[in-house]
């Protein structure tokens, strides 16, 4: 993973963090083309479980199910922040 790709992961999960606390409808999007740009990198398998889980819930929907999803999408997201910054910083 280069430098530049982990700057760039991270930046993308910033932003979907901040729309799954929101509850924002574009998170689900933003995962999407977050989990494209983590494909093939070490973060991405955490960012493919948070999009699948963004294509299988509603996550800005009301309901204790969809408030536990978007905490598991975002948890997920800051694991693979945590792998991007770690990479970006070694």
């Amino acid at each position: 993973m280069t430098r530049s790709e982990a700057v760039r992961l991270v930046a993308a999960l910033g932003a979907v963090e901040m729309a799954l606390v929101r509850r924002d409808p574009v998170a689900g999007p933003l995962l999407a083309q977050a989990a494209r740009a983590a494909a093939g990198l070490p973060p991405g398998p955490y960012v493919s479980a948070a999009a699948a889980l963004a294509r299988a819930v509603e996550l800005h929907g009301p309901g204790p199910g969809a408030a536990a999803a978007r905490k598991a999408a975002q948890a997920l997201c800051r694991a693979a922040a945590q792998a991007a910054q770690g990479a970006a910083l070694a």
